[in-house]
């Protein structure tokens, strides 16, 4: 690895109408190598609803912007819908019905992947609107 591996230092979610834009903000670019995963891990009060919230990167290159529903062990990908990526972010749009699903006041945790091991995995998620 030629450069270092940047780190998640906020995790926004911004609610509007019919959808949600979250906003990944790193100390760093995306890697040029490797797999570079950011998302949110979300999970109901009751802890009976999980989601997984993530945008995959493969070298640099998008290879996967997907809602993981654990309860039903399907994976929902988001091939039509552009997500955006500078130095210091990433933004990604959402059909706001993924994050309804886990109800009032779900536990939200922003987490970072890289190379296929977990770099961070606890980190706050504000929520906006």
């Amino acid at each position: 690895m030629t450069t270092p591996v940047p780190t998640l230092t906020a995790v926004t979610v911004f609610e509007g109408n019919g959808s949600v834009l979250v906003k990944y903000e790193l100390s760093g670019p995306v890697p040029k190598e490797e797999t570079f995963l950011v998302g949110i891990q979300g999970k109901s009060q009751d802890g009976k609803t999980l989601r997984q919230f993530g945008i995959k990167f493969l070298d640099g290159e998008r290879a996967a912007y997907f809602v993981f529903d654990h309860n039903a062990a399907k994976q929902e990908n988001f091939d039509y819908i552009r997500a955006t990526e500078d130095e210091h972010q990433i933004l990604t749009p959402y059909p706001a019905m993924h994050f309804s699903e886990l109800g009032d006041s779900p536990d939200l945790r922003g987490y970072l992947n890289f190379g296929g091991a977990d770099r961070q995995t606890d980190v706050r998620v504000d929520v906006v609107g």
